[in-house]
């Protein structure tokens, strides 16, 4: 997507985006994939998804990812950080007024209960 795009503005192409990263397989980007190894059964615990809300690759990724748990039957929480970069998100987790850390709490009590 990243090269699409930058193709398409005329921006210069990503220097570690994931071709780069893991080649240009198409076989290997989708044995790669998270999504191409869900499936009911596996044991798969529940998930919370933290993603950068603004950024329109990531939001699709966290979407599809949310979509193919719940579609195998895994609990899916979603968190799109809303004015934040993937670092920040990082970075601001285990802060006491960090919303995505309050969630985190939330899904953990949850997720542990018997």
């Amino acid at each position: 997507m990243a090269e699409t795009r930058a193709r398409v503005h005329g921006l210069p192409m990503p220097q570690f985006g994931h071709r780069v990263k893991f080649g240009d397989s198409p076989e290997k980007h989708r044995d790669y994939s998270v999504v191409t190894h869900v499936a009911k059964g596996k044991g798969i615990p529940p998930f919370l998804v933290m993603y950068v809300a603004g950024h329109p690759d990531n939001n699709a990724q966290a979407q599809r990812l949310a979509n193919t748990l719940k579609g195998a039957g895994v609990s899916a929480t979603l968190y799109g950080g809303r004015e934040t970069t993937h670092d920040k998100i990082n970075n601001d987790i285990g802060l006491a007024d960090d919303p995505g850390t309050k969630l985190l709490w939330e899904f953990m009590d949850k997720s542990l209960q018997p």
